[in-house]
């Protein structure tokens, strides 16, 4: 497995461009957020007695991986993620409603035309297409711009231009 600051390094190379970045900072979550109303209208039972929805089976793997990349790290996308997908999962249940189908395929549509605008405006192929892992990385990098913005990254960690992780 590549090291995150190996991922992030390769996901900044292919997100340079102004306008590319800034729809993604869109895209992403939207994407995510639509993918967690899709996954919440699947559930398996366990014995009969509980019902989980694959909404969260896929956040807890997700933030597994995010914690063997970056503890520090996965613990903020952790205090994110957690009540996104709460709310994800309150608008999605108990089944596709008309304003949870609308939402996901507004949502969903309208989160890829915006990572494909940006990578037009990038003129490079987006990160997925070389490595489907970028698909998780993805999230993590708008975290990290987030936090950057917010002037805190500092306390997590910051990946420089000499692809450095300074935690």
């Amino acid at each position: 497995m590549k090291s995150l600051t190996e991922q992030l390094f390769t996901y900044k190379q292919q997100h340079t461009n102004k306008i590319n970045r800034l729809t993604h900072y869109v895209g992403v979550p939207a994407i995510i957020f639509s993918l967690l109303i899709l996954l919440n209208w699947i559930s398996i039972d366990i014995a009969t007695k509980w019902q989980i929805s694959f909404a969260w089976i896929f956040l807890i793997g997700t933030l597994i991986y995010y914690f063997f990349l970056q503890v520090r790290l996965a613990i903020v996308a952790t205090i994110i993620m957690i009540p996104i997908t709460a709310i994800a999962v309150w608008i999605a249940r108990p089944s596709p409603t008309s304003v949870s189908a609308t939402l996901f395929f507004i949502l969903f549509i309208g989160g890829w035309i915006l990572q494909f605008v940006g990578h037009f405006f990038e003129k490079q192929k987006p990160a997925f297409f070389s490595s489907t892992s970028q698909l998780l990385i993805g999230p993590l990098f708008v975290i990290i711009e987030a936090l950057e913005a917010l002037g805190v990254a500092h306390y997590v960690m910051k990946v420089s231009r000499d692809n450095k992780t300074h935690d």
